[in-house]
């Protein structure tokens, strides 16, 4: 897991091609403006879906992992927790689906706390669990772009 603010965003460039693409679209005034949707940049190797909804409480969520692909999530507007928790010990809830790349785990009583905020970025490699769109303090407004870059 990578967790930074989006202006040092040349400090990873050494992780990859894919990587430093994901990164140079956050840059782009028109991918942070673009309107909800999954937007493609090269296929199925790099994409990128905008995303516009309210916070939700962390005991509402259940931790996400995926396998295929890495999670670069990138707040544009607002402020949300992602709560995160490595994956050894936790209890499967919903099994894994290779079509969606998705499967779903219970939160973890140990579970650390990523606030993100407006520029901020966070990074979740294949298998890292975490739960998105929690609240902080309070529900509010976010929009977030997830860039989705395949790693197998």
């Amino acid at each position: 897991m990578i967790f930074d603010h989006l202006d040092n965003a040349l400090l990873y460039g050494g992780l990859g091609k894919r990587i430093s693409i994901g990164l140079a679209l956050l840059n782009e005034e028109s991918v942070r403006d673009a309107a909800p949707g999954k937007y493609e940049v090269q296929g199925e190797d790099i994409f990128y879906v905008v995303d516009e909804y309210d916070t939700k409480p962390v005991d509402e969520g259940r931790l996400e992992i995926h396998r295929k692909y890495m999670d670069l999530q990138y707040i544009v507007s607002g402020c949300e927790c992602i709560a995160v928790a490595p994956l050894e010990g936790l209890v499967e809830q919903v099994p894994y689906n290779g079509e969606k790349d998705l499967a779903f785990y219970d939160a973890a009583p140990s579970m650390s706390r990523l606030i993100l905020k407006a520029g901020m970025f966070a990074i979740f490699w294949p298998n890292e669990p975490h739960m998105p769109c929690r609240i902080v303090e309070k529900s509010e407004r976010v929009k977030k772009i997830v860039v989705k870059i395949r790693m197998e």
